[in-house]
């Protein structure tokens, strides 16, 4: 017993994560949106027709205030949901907010369209095709979703049974169709939200997977690959510094490898302090390339300086060596992936200039 209440309880109140329910919050929105949008559209044209016709004998009902109400409703709450798109306004319990206010507004107006024209003889239709539309793109809750269902029916049908004892209602048609509904209600929830699990977890290992394949295990820098993958911004003045460590085979054989990764990851870790991680590369061994549009050419230079002053002045446990780095400066506007590689070759030439400046004056 325990376990088939488990399963009622989670095929009524499912528990999604963060994640989901944030990716839920923008398909709703969206969806809210583009109903809300086609309400006040149809109706405005539906407005549009009435004054038309009856130009010469217009008047104000109660049918009339509905439609311009549903309208500017509709307008509202479609701003609403665009507001959360854009950011303007967030929180999941702002979205199902929306969402709810959404459903009872096209609810109620269909409701009082379907009971006006049951009066006048004509089909009822609107409101089960709100029902089946609001089923089809909003995801909300199936338990509360069922709950605005029976008590939305069970109101229609109160309506036309004060109105003439609901005499060309058949009520097990009814009854079944209650049913039927709130069976695709709970199935469309559940098959939507394994699509978005579905999709999100292969999104996940795409990520996952970009991040081990493009960051350095050693330094946690970006890496080769990452570079070769990164996006040009098209005629936009770009900063390139090439850096390495000097001497550093000396670290390698004087103090051995293990000693000599110390000294990467603490250079490294320091660039992490004066720059954008995303900014940052292992180009290779202890060359390191730094790549900027932020930052004014002496604002880079003056950054790089920093972080020279950072790396001689940090300690790695077993050395007591000082460690220095080089740096060569390369800055131009780049348009295609060639620029860019032309670009690092200058800052490399300049590297290897001032690495040889430093080695003829010792």
């Amino acid at each position: 017993m325990v376990d088939i209440f488990n399963k009622i309880k989670q095929l009524l109140l499912p528990k999604n994560k963060d994640e989901i329910n944030d990716i839920i919050d923008l398909s709703n929105m969206s969806s809210v949106k583009m109903i809300c949008i086609i309400t006040a559209i149809v109706e405005s044209l539906s407005m549009l027709r009435y004054f038309i016709l009856y130009y010469n004998n217009l008047y104000v009902n109660i049918t009339t205030i509905a439609t311009i109400a549903i309208i500017l409703l509709s307008l509202i709450i479609a701003g609403l949901s665009e507001l959360f798109l854009k950011g303007k306004i967030h929180g999941h319990n702002v979205s199902v907010c929306i969402v709810y206010l959404c459903i009872i507004v096209i609810s109620a107006f269909c409701l009082y369209t379907s009971y006006s024209n049951y009066k006048l003889d004509r089909q009822i239709l609107v409101l089960f095709i709100a029902n089946i539309t609001i089923i089809s793109f909003i995801l909300i809750t199936p338990l509360y979703h069922v709950l605005l269902l029976i008590v939305e029916n069970l109101f229609f049908y109160a309506l036309l049974y004060c109105y003439d004892g609901a005499k060309d209602i058949v009520f097990i048609n009814a009854l079944l169709y209650l049913v039927v509904i709130v069976i695709v209600c709970i199935i469309s929830y559940h098959r939507m939200i394994d699509s978005i699990i579905a999709t999100y977890e292969a999104r996940q290992l795409a990520e996952d997977f970009y991040i081990k394949s493009s960051i350095d295990q050693l330094t946690g820098l970006l890496n080769r690959y990452a570079l070769e993958s990164i996006k040009i911004k098209k005629g936009v003045t770009t900063h390139v510094a090439m850096t390495d460590i000097d001497l550093f085979k000396t670290f390698n054989d004087t103090f051995g490898h293990l000693k000599g990764d110390e000294v990467i990851k603490m250079a490294a870790s320091n660039l992490f302090i004066v720059f954008r991680r995303k900014d940052c590369f292992r180009y290779g061994g202890d060359e390191f390339l730094i790549m900027t549009t932020k930052l004014s050419e002496d604002t880079f230079k003056s950054r790089l300086s920093t972080w020279a002053k950072r790396v001689y002045s940090s300690k790695v446990e077993g050395i007591d060596t000082p460690i220095n780095v080089s740096y060569g400066v390369a800055s131009g506007v780049i348009n295609t992936k060639e620029d860019l590689m032309e670009l690092i070759e200058k800052a490399d030439n300049e590297l290897y200039k001032i690495k040889s400046i430093k080695h003829n004056s010792t």
